[in-house]
């Protein structure tokens, strides 16, 4: 299994990027984010974490290799999150940290949800350059950057990876498991969810905003000026 790790910290570009990524080139999207809830109660039955105690300390490191091997063992995957760290993925060619210096993440964090505290996602970002600091790790400064711009970074950094061509069905399942760890995630059936157009097109950067329970069982979910696949 071919698995390619992205981190940094809150702001940074990780899912969107990794989400445009995984559709361009044919990879499973793992959001470490969007399994908390999962590895939470995981963690709570295993006895390494007691409920309603807060995002508690327990490594999650276990739990996401866990998750990555019920994958189907051929099927590339891109794994993204703030948990990502130099001691989980390793710091080969196949792991980068997207890195905003903290006046940019501030600013991106104001400009996502203004008026709200960011203290917390601001500490984290001096735990992941800690992390980082004295690794041969491989960052990438988000500086300035538009989406396209950082995208084509990656692009450039992993290119010996992104080979793959699955066809149009694998595609659409891969997405679909992406888009169904939002759905389990989500708080309610009618929590609003942006997910991936599931039409496949390695050229479509379309999102579309729907509710928890409006995934279809049997047809891929397109966006509605998306032509079918």
């Amino acid at each position: 299994m071919t698995v390619l790790w992205v981190g940094g910290p809150a702001a940074a570009g990780k899912s969107t990027l990794s989400r445009l990524l995984a559709r361009k080139h044919g990879y499973i999207w793992y959001s470490v984010d969007a399994h908390a809830f999962l590895h939470e109660a995981r963690a709570i039955d295993a006895g390494l974490h007691t409920p309603h105690t807060g995002p508690g300390t327990f490594d999650r490191g276990p739990m996401i290799r866990e998750d990555l091997q019920s994958f189907p063992a051929d099927a590339p995957v891109i794994v993204e999150g703030a948990f990502v760290t130099p001691a989980m993925a390793g710091t080969a060619r196949n792991a980068v940290w997207l890195m905003p210096s903290k006046p940019e993440q501030q600013a991106r964090l104001h400009v996502r949800n203004p008026g709200i505290n960011h203290e917390g996602l601001i500490w984290g970002w001096q735990l992941i350059h800690d992390q980082l600091a004295g690794t041969p790790a491989t960052v990438l400064e988000v500086d300035n950057q538009t989406i396209p711009q950082t995208l084509a970074a990656l692009e450039h950094h992993f290119a010996p990876y992104l080979t793959t061509h699955p066809d149009t069905p694998t595609r659409q399942s891969y997405i679909r498991l992406g888009n169904t760890q939002l759905a389990t995630q989500a708080r309610t059936p009618t929590t609003p969810i942006t997910f991936d157009c599931e039409c496949a097109d390695p050229t479509c950067t379309a999102f579309v905003e729907a509710q928890a329970d409006d995934l279809p069982p049997t047809q891929p979910l397109q966006a509605p000026t998306h032509p079918p696949a």
